[in-house]
Protein backbone atom coordinates (compact mmCIF):
# COMPACT_ATOMS: atom_id res chain seq x y z
CA UNK A 1 0.00 0.00 0.00
CA UNK A 2 1.12 3.25 -0.41
CA UNK A 3 2.37 5.12 2.92
CA UNK A 4 1.67 8.76 3.64
CA UNK A 5 4.57 11.49 2.75
CA UNK A 6 3.73 14.54 4.91
CA UNK A 7 7.28 15.94 6.97
CA UNK A 8 6.37 17.60 10.34
CA UNK A 9 4.52 20.69 9.75
CA UNK A 10 5.92 23.73 10.56
CA UNK A 11 5.46 23.95 14.52
CA UNK A 12 4.56 20.55 14.82
CA UNK A 13 6.87 18.16 16.63
CA UNK A 14 7.17 14.72 14.40
CA UNK A 15 5.74 12.24 17.23
CA UNK A 16 2.54 14.74 17.32
CA UNK A 17 2.03 15.07 14.04
CA UNK A 18 -1.48 13.85 12.77
CA UNK A 19 -1.74 12.37 10.07
CA UNK A 20 -3.61 13.55 6.91
CA UNK A 21 -6.85 12.41 6.17
CA UNK A 22 -7.57 11.90 9.87
CA UNK A 23 -10.21 13.52 12.42
CA UNK A 24 -7.73 16.90 14.00
CA UNK A 25 -6.08 17.34 10.48
CA UNK A 26 -8.62 18.28 8.34
CA UNK A 27 -7.11 21.40 6.22
CA UNK A 28 -4.21 22.75 5.49
CA UNK A 29 -2.97 26.12 6.82
CA UNK A 30 -0.92 28.06 4.25
CA UNK A 31 1.49 31.03 5.11
CA UNK A 32 3.27 33.15 2.37
CA UNK A 33 6.23 31.16 1.48
CA UNK A 34 9.58 31.49 -0.73
CA UNK A 35 10.04 28.70 -3.16
CA UNK A 36 12.89 27.26 -4.38
CA UNK A 37 14.43 23.95 -5.48
CA UNK A 38 12.82 21.52 -7.92
CA UNK A 39 10.40 18.64 -7.73
CA UNK A 40 10.34 15.01 -8.55
CA UNK A 41 7.53 13.75 -10.76
CA UNK A 42 5.21 11.27 -9.93
CA UNK A 43 5.00 8.28 -12.04
CA UNK A 44 2.33 8.63 -14.69
CA UNK A 45 -0.63 7.14 -13.40
CA UNK A 46 -1.79 6.92 -17.54
CA UNK A 47 0.78 4.70 -18.06
CA UNK A 48 0.88 2.88 -14.62
CA UNK A 49 -2.96 1.87 -14.89
CA UNK A 50 -2.54 0.70 -18.72
CA UNK A 51 0.34 -1.63 -18.11
CA UNK A 52 -1.09 -2.94 -14.67
CA UNK A 53 -4.52 -4.02 -16.69
CA UNK A 54 -2.38 -5.62 -19.89
CA UNK A 55 0.11 -7.12 -17.06
CA UNK A 56 -3.36 -8.91 -15.53
CA UNK A 57 -3.33 -10.58 -18.32
CA UNK A 58 -0.12 -12.22 -19.03
CA UNK A 59 0.54 -15.34 -16.43
CA UNK A 60 4.10 -14.53 -16.43
CA UNK A 61 5.79 -11.84 -13.80
CA UNK A 62 5.58 -8.70 -14.95
CA UNK A 63 7.76 -6.26 -12.95
CA UNK A 64 6.35 -2.49 -12.72
CA UNK A 65 8.35 0.00 -11.70
CA UNK A 66 6.98 3.09 -9.73
CA UNK A 67 9.48 5.28 -7.15
CA UNK A 68 5.71 6.23 -5.30
CA UNK A 69 2.16 4.91 -5.94
CA UNK A 70 -1.03 6.92 -5.97
CA UNK A 71 -4.24 6.50 -4.22
CA UNK A 72 -5.71 5.86 -8.02
CA UNK A 73 -3.38 3.15 -9.23
CA UNK A 74 -3.47 1.38 -5.83
CA UNK A 75 -7.26 1.32 -6.36
CA UNK A 76 -6.60 -0.81 -9.12
CA UNK A 77 -4.00 -2.64 -8.41
CA UNK A 78 -6.28 -3.83 -4.89
CA UNK A 79 -9.41 -4.18 -7.49
CA UNK A 80 -7.41 -6.63 -9.55
CA UNK A 81 -5.59 -8.31 -6.23
CA UNK A 82 -9.34 -8.92 -5.23
CA UNK A 83 -10.23 -10.83 -8.53
CA UNK A 84 -7.43 -13.50 -7.85
CA UNK A 85 -4.57 -11.69 -9.70
CA UNK A 86 -0.84 -11.30 -7.73
CA UNK A 87 1.34 -8.52 -6.79
CA UNK A 88 3.85 -8.51 -4.94
CA UNK A 89 4.47 -4.67 -4.64
CA UNK A 90 6.28 -4.20 -7.52
CA UNK A 91 5.08 -7.21 -9.89
CA UNK A 92 2.53 -8.71 -11.20
CA UNK A 93 1.53 -12.51 -12.07
CA UNK A 94 -1.95 -12.23 -14.73
CA UNK A 95 -4.31 -14.51 -15.16
CA UNK A 96 -8.00 -15.86 -15.24
CA UNK A 97 -10.21 -13.84 -13.22
CA UNK A 98 -12.14 -15.14 -9.83
CA UNK A 99 -14.60 -14.62 -7.98
CA UNK A 100 -14.70 -11.64 -5.94
CA UNK A 101 -15.44 -11.72 -1.91
CA UNK A 102 -16.13 -8.14 -1.53
CA UNK A 103 -16.90 -5.00 -3.62
CA UNK A 104 -14.29 -3.39 -5.50
CA UNK A 105 -13.50 0.06 -4.02
CA UNK A 106 -11.95 1.96 -7.15
CA UNK A 107 -11.92 5.07 -4.80
CA UNK A 108 -11.50 8.32 -6.76
CA UNK A 109 -10.29 6.75 -10.29
CA UNK A 110 -12.92 7.29 -12.79
CA UNK A 111 -10.13 5.13 -14.86
CA UNK A 112 -10.04 2.42 -12.63
CA UNK A 113 -13.05 2.00 -12.79
CA UNK A 114 -13.55 1.89 -16.28
CA UNK A 115 -10.81 -0.22 -16.94
CA UNK A 116 -12.50 -2.79 -14.14
CA UNK A 117 -16.21 -2.30 -15.48
CA UNK A 118 -14.90 -3.92 -19.22
CA UNK A 119 -13.06 -6.52 -17.42
CA UNK A 120 -15.71 -7.76 -15.48
CA UNK A 121 -17.77 -8.10 -18.94
CA UNK A 122 -15.76 -10.66 -19.82
CA UNK A 123 -16.71 -13.10 -16.51
CA UNK A 124 -19.64 -15.11 -15.80
CA UNK A 125 -20.23 -13.76 -12.65
CA UNK A 126 -21.26 -10.91 -10.58
CA UNK A 127 -18.58 -8.46 -9.73
CA UNK A 128 -19.76 -5.27 -7.82
CA UNK A 129 -17.93 -2.27 -7.74
CA UNK A 130 -18.21 1.24 -6.15
CA UNK A 131 -16.40 4.55 -5.63
CA UNK A 132 -15.87 7.29 -3.39
CA UNK A 133 -18.31 10.23 -3.51
CA UNK A 134 -16.97 11.88 -6.45
CA UNK A 135 -16.80 8.99 -8.71
CA UNK A 136 -20.22 7.93 -7.68
CA UNK A 137 -21.36 11.02 -9.43
CA UNK A 138 -19.91 9.90 -12.84
CA UNK A 139 -22.07 7.72 -14.80
CA UNK A 140 -20.74 4.63 -16.67
CA UNK A 141 -24.12 3.56 -18.01
CA UNK A 142 -22.73 4.24 -21.69
CA UNK A 143 -19.91 1.87 -21.21
CA UNK A 144 -21.63 -0.63 -19.78
CA UNK A 145 -24.77 -0.59 -22.24
CA UNK A 146 -22.06 -0.61 -25.31
CA UNK A 147 -20.93 -3.37 -24.02
CA UNK A 148 -24.09 -5.21 -24.04
CA UNK A 149 -23.54 -7.46 -20.68
CA UNK A 150 -26.40 -7.14 -17.44
CA UNK A 151 -26.32 -4.92 -14.66
CA UNK A 152 -27.79 -3.68 -11.23
CA UNK A 153 -27.46 -0.38 -10.03
CA UNK A 154 -28.32 0.40 -6.36
CA UNK A 155 -31.38 1.98 -7.33
CA UNK A 156 -32.82 4.09 -9.68
CA UNK A 157 -31.52 7.57 -8.34
CA UNK A 158 -28.15 5.91 -7.51
CA UNK A 159 -25.83 4.39 -9.97
CA UNK A 160 -23.37 2.88 -6.86
CA UNK A 161 -22.64 0.53 -6.35
CA UNK A 162 -23.28 -1.01 -9.40
CA UNK A 163 -23.33 -4.77 -10.27
CA UNK A 164 -21.85 -6.24 -13.91
CA UNK A 165 -22.44 -10.01 -14.86
CA UNK A 166 -21.05 -10.79 -17.86
CA UNK A 167 -20.23 -13.05 -20.05
CA UNK A 168 -19.41 -10.50 -22.93
CA UNK A 169 -20.37 -11.64 -26.35
CA UNK A 170 -21.03 -8.69 -29.43
CA UNK A 171 -19.11 -8.64 -32.53
CA UNK A 172 -19.23 -5.05 -32.95
CA UNK A 173 -18.80 -2.45 -29.83
CA UNK A 174 -19.97 1.31 -30.48
CA UNK A 175 -18.69 3.87 -28.22
CA UNK A 176 -18.90 7.57 -27.66
CA UNK A 177 -15.63 9.06 -27.10
CA UNK A 178 -16.89 12.80 -26.84
CA UNK A 179 -16.72 12.85 -23.28
CA UNK A 180 -13.78 10.66 -22.23
CA UNK A 181 -11.63 8.54 -23.65
CA UNK A 182 -11.41 6.08 -20.81
CA UNK A 183 -14.07 4.22 -22.41
CA UNK A 184 -12.41 3.58 -25.61
CA UNK A 185 -9.36 2.33 -23.69
CA UNK A 186 -11.28 0.41 -20.95
CA UNK A 187 -12.70 -1.48 -24.27
CA UNK A 188 -9.55 -2.28 -26.26
CA UNK A 189 -7.84 -3.33 -22.99
CA UNK A 190 -10.36 -6.07 -22.46
CA UNK A 191 -10.61 -7.76 -25.69
CA UNK A 192 -7.62 -10.55 -24.83
CA UNK A 193 -10.36 -11.94 -22.55
CA UNK A 194 -12.63 -12.44 -25.00
CA UNK A 195 -13.42 -14.15 -28.74
CA UNK A 196 -12.58 -10.53 -30.73
CA UNK A 197 -14.97 -7.99 -31.85
CA UNK A 198 -15.02 -4.81 -34.27
CA UNK A 199 -14.61 -1.29 -32.37
CA UNK A 200 -16.53 1.75 -33.81
CA UNK A 201 -16.06 4.89 -32.52
CA UNK A 202 -18.28 7.55 -32.37
CA UNK A 203 -18.67 11.21 -31.57
CA UNK A 204 -15.78 13.63 -31.85
CA UNK A 205 -13.06 12.42 -30.03
CA UNK A 206 -10.97 14.13 -26.78
CA UNK A 207 -7.92 12.90 -25.15
CA UNK A 208 -7.02 11.34 -28.25
CA UNK A 209 -3.18 10.46 -27.20
CA UNK A 210 -4.91 8.50 -23.93
CA UNK A 211 -5.98 6.58 -26.91
CA UNK A 212 -3.28 6.67 -28.87
CA UNK A 213 -1.11 5.71 -25.53
CA UNK A 214 -3.76 2.76 -24.69
CA UNK A 215 -3.44 1.30 -28.07
CA UNK A 216 0.24 1.68 -28.48
CA UNK A 217 1.06 -0.53 -25.05
CA UNK A 218 -1.45 -3.16 -26.56
CA UNK A 219 1.03 -3.34 -29.37
CA UNK A 220 4.06 -3.70 -27.39
CA UNK A 221 2.64 -6.66 -25.76
CA UNK A 222 1.16 -8.13 -28.89
CA UNK A 223 -1.74 -6.05 -29.98
CA UNK A 224 -2.05 -6.39 -34.13
CA UNK A 225 -5.89 -5.09 -34.72
CA UNK A 226 -8.12 -2.90 -31.68
CA UNK A 227 -10.31 -5.47 -30.64
CA UNK A 228 -8.84 -8.43 -31.62
CA UNK A 229 -7.94 -11.00 -29.25
CA UNK A 230 -3.87 -11.51 -28.62
CA UNK A 231 -1.71 -13.19 -25.93
CA UNK A 232 0.01 -10.87 -23.90
CA UNK A 233 3.17 -10.92 -22.95
CA UNK A 234 4.24 -7.76 -21.31
CA UNK A 235 8.12 -6.34 -20.98
CA UNK A 236 9.17 -4.92 -17.89
CA UNK A 237 8.67 -1.67 -17.23
CA UNK A 238 9.75 1.35 -15.20
CA UNK A 239 7.12 3.92 -15.34
CA UNK A 240 7.63 7.19 -16.68
CA UNK A 241 7.00 10.62 -14.93
CA UNK A 242 3.49 12.32 -15.02
CA UNK A 243 3.75 15.16 -17.62
CA UNK A 244 0.62 16.47 -16.77
CA UNK A 245 2.31 17.19 -12.97
CA UNK A 246 4.67 19.59 -14.69
CA UNK A 247 1.61 22.37 -14.26
CA UNK A 248 2.08 22.47 -10.94
CA UNK A 249 5.91 22.94 -11.10
CA UNK A 250 5.92 26.15 -13.42
CA UNK A 251 2.93 27.61 -11.51
CA UNK A 252 4.89 27.31 -8.58
CA UNK A 253 8.38 28.60 -10.17
CA UNK A 254 10.48 25.36 -9.66
CA UNK A 255 12.43 23.04 -11.39
CA UNK A 256 11.78 18.95 -11.86
CA UNK A 257 14.61 16.62 -11.41
CA UNK A 258 13.13 14.09 -13.86
CA UNK A 259 11.31 16.07 -16.80
CA UNK A 260 9.57 13.25 -18.84
CA UNK A 261 10.54 12.65 -22.31
CA UNK A 262 7.97 14.13 -25.54
CA UNK A 263 7.24 11.20 -26.57
CA UNK A 264 5.76 10.48 -23.04
CA UNK A 265 4.08 13.76 -22.58
CA UNK A 266 0.45 12.50 -23.84
CA UNK A 267 0.17 16.24 -25.19
CA UNK A 268 0.27 17.32 -21.76
CA UNK A 269 1.64 21.44 -22.36
CA UNK A 270 1.15 24.75 -21.05
CA UNK A 271 2.13 26.06 -24.26
CA UNK A 272 -1.54 25.21 -25.75
CA UNK A 273 -4.87 26.33 -24.34
CA UNK A 274 -6.57 24.14 -26.84
CA UNK A 275 -7.11 21.73 -23.93
CA UNK A 276 -9.05 18.91 -26.34
CA UNK A 277 -6.04 16.44 -25.65
CA UNK A 278 -5.35 17.55 -21.92
CA UNK A 279 -7.75 18.77 -20.04
CA UNK A 280 -6.50 18.22 -16.68
CA UNK A 281 -4.07 21.08 -17.15
CA UNK A 282 -6.99 23.26 -17.10
CA UNK A 283 -6.76 24.52 -13.54
CA UNK A 284 -3.36 25.17 -13.41
CA UNK A 285 -3.30 26.41 -16.27
CA UNK A 286 -6.19 29.23 -15.50
CA UNK A 287 -4.08 30.26 -12.60
CA UNK A 288 -0.89 30.47 -14.62
CA UNK A 289 -2.36 32.50 -17.45
CA UNK A 290 -4.24 35.09 -14.52
CA UNK A 291 -0.69 35.84 -13.28
CA UNK A 292 0.79 35.74 -16.52
CA UNK A 293 -0.73 37.34 -20.04
CA UNK A 294 -4.37 35.91 -19.31
CA UNK A 295 -6.31 34.17 -22.35
CA UNK A 296 -8.46 31.84 -23.42
CA UNK A 297 -8.96 27.96 -22.59
CA UNK A 298 -10.58 25.86 -25.37
CA UNK A 299 -11.66 22.91 -26.68
CA UNK A 300 -11.93 22.16 -22.45
CA UNK A 301 -15.71 20.83 -22.14
CA UNK A 302 -14.72 17.37 -21.07
CA UNK A 303 -13.27 18.98 -17.78
CA UNK A 304 -16.59 18.78 -16.53
CA UNK A 305 -16.93 15.64 -16.49
CA UNK A 306 -13.84 15.17 -14.08
CA UNK A 307 -13.83 14.32 -10.05
CA UNK A 308 -15.20 18.05 -10.23
CA UNK A 309 -17.06 19.72 -12.83
CA UNK A 310 -13.32 21.37 -13.48
CA UNK A 311 -14.94 24.12 -15.02
CA UNK A 312 -16.85 26.09 -13.30
CA UNK A 313 -15.02 24.68 -9.66
CA UNK A 314 -11.85 26.21 -11.40
CA UNK A 315 -13.48 29.04 -11.57
CA UNK A 316 -14.93 29.52 -8.32
CA UNK A 317 -11.73 28.37 -6.75
CA UNK A 318 -10.06 31.33 -7.94
CA UNK A 319 -12.30 33.93 -7.21
CA UNK A 320 -11.58 32.73 -3.42
CA UNK A 321 -8.19 34.10 -4.11
CA UNK A 322 -9.62 37.69 -6.26
CA UNK A 323 -8.82 35.83 -9.42
CA UNK A 324 -11.07 36.77 -12.04
CA UNK A 325 -11.95 34.13 -14.66
CA UNK A 326 -15.08 33.33 -16.26
CA UNK A 327 -16.63 29.96 -18.24
CA UNK A 328 -17.07 30.62 -21.91
CA UNK A 329 -18.44 27.98 -23.81
CA UNK A 330 -15.81 24.86 -23.68
CA UNK A 331 -13.64 26.45 -21.35
CA UNK A 332 -12.61 29.57 -19.23
CA UNK A 333 -11.60 33.18 -20.10
CA UNK A 334 -8.83 34.48 -17.92
CA UNK A 335 -7.51 37.94 -17.88
CA UNK A 336 -3.98 38.29 -17.21
CA UNK A 337 -1.58 40.95 -14.85
CA UNK A 338 -3.52 39.41 -11.89
CA UNK A 339 -2.40 38.91 -8.46
CA UNK A 340 -3.81 36.35 -5.94
CA UNK A 341 -5.16 37.68 -2.23
CA UNK A 342 -5.10 35.64 1.10
CA UNK A 343 -8.72 34.39 1.12
CA UNK A 344 -11.29 35.49 3.39
CA UNK A 345 -12.38 32.01 3.79
CA UNK A 346 -11.48 28.38 3.44
CA UNK A 347 -10.64 27.00 0.40
CA UNK A 348 -13.18 24.27 -0.62
CA UNK A 349 -11.48 21.95 -3.75
CA UNK A 350 -14.75 20.02 -4.43
CA UNK A 351 -12.92 16.33 -3.86
CA UNK A 352 -10.48 16.94 -6.79
CA UNK A 353 -6.54 16.40 -6.20
CA UNK A 354 -5.77 19.10 -9.40
CA UNK A 355 -8.01 21.88 -7.59
CA UNK A 356 -6.66 21.19 -4.35
CA UNK A 357 -3.13 21.61 -5.72
CA UNK A 358 -3.13 24.37 -7.35
CA UNK A 359 -4.70 25.99 -4.01
CA UNK A 360 -1.82 25.01 -2.42
CA UNK A 361 0.39 26.96 -5.19
CA UNK A 362 -1.69 30.25 -4.82
CA UNK A 363 -1.76 29.94 -1.12
CA UNK A 364 1.98 29.96 -0.97
CA UNK A 365 1.60 33.32 -2.52
CA UNK A 366 -0.28 34.90 -0.51
CA UNK A 367 -1.39 32.61 2.18
CA UNK A 368 -4.83 30.95 3.03
CA UNK A 369 -6.78 27.73 4.29
CA UNK A 370 -7.16 24.55 2.02
CA UNK A 371 -9.74 21.75 2.90
CA UNK A 372 -9.08 18.59 1.34
CA UNK A 373 -5.50 18.13 2.92
CA UNK A 374 -4.79 14.63 1.62
CA UNK A 375 -6.39 14.94 -1.66
CA UNK A 376 -3.21 15.54 -3.96
CA UNK A 377 -2.04 11.57 -2.66
CA UNK A 378 -4.74 10.42 -5.17
CA UNK A 379 -1.72 11.27 -8.10
CA UNK A 380 1.16 12.69 -6.53
CA UNK A 381 1.87 10.77 -2.65
CA UNK A 382 4.90 13.05 -1.80
CA UNK A 383 3.51 16.54 -3.56
CA UNK A 384 3.37 18.49 0.07
CA UNK A 385 6.38 16.85 1.53
CA UNK A 386 8.48 18.37 -1.49
CA UNK A 387 6.53 21.93 -1.66
CA UNK A 388 8.16 21.93 2.05
CA UNK A 389 11.01 20.88 1.38
CA UNK A 390 11.06 23.70 -1.51
CA UNK A 391 10.32 26.87 1.34
CA UNK A 392 6.19 25.84 1.58
CA UNK A 393 5.33 27.25 5.41
CA UNK A 394 1.94 24.92 6.34
CA UNK A 395 0.53 23.90 9.00
CA UNK A 396 -2.21 20.77 9.50
CA UNK A 397 -4.92 21.93 11.68
CA UNK A 398 -8.86 20.58 12.79
CA UNK A 399 -11.50 22.12 10.45
CA UNK A 400 -13.41 24.29 13.17
CA UNK A 401 -16.89 24.83 12.03
CA UNK A 402 -19.55 26.57 14.05
CA UNK A 403 -17.15 26.58 16.92
CA UNK A 404 -16.34 22.67 17.26
CA UNK A 405 -14.19 20.70 15.28
CA UNK A 406 -15.99 18.30 13.34
CA UNK A 407 -13.58 16.01 12.29
CA UNK A 408 -15.01 16.01 8.65
CA UNK A 409 -12.84 14.64 6.09
CA UNK A 410 -13.23 16.86 2.94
Amino acid sequence: MFQHHLAPAMGIAKDDAPTIGVEGADVLVIEPSTLSGALKLPPSKSHAMRWITLASMDKTPTRIGMWETGRDVQSLIDSFSKLGISWNGDSIVGGNLAIPKEVLDCGNSGTALRFMIAQASTCGFEITLDGDASLRARSSLHLIESLGVSYQKASNDCEYPLTVAGPFAKLVVGIDVAKTSQFHSAIMLMAPRTSGFEIITEGDAVSRQHSALTWRLCQQTGAIVPGAPWIVNCPDVEIPPDASMMAFAKLANLDVSNPPSVSESIGHSLEKSDLRDSNDLITPMAAWLSMAEGGVISHAAHAAHKESNRITKTVEMLSKFGIVASVNSDGITISGGQVPHKPKEMVETYGDHRIQMTAIVLASICGGTIEGCNLHEIAWPSYLKQLQDCGLKVTLQPFIHDGQSDGRAH
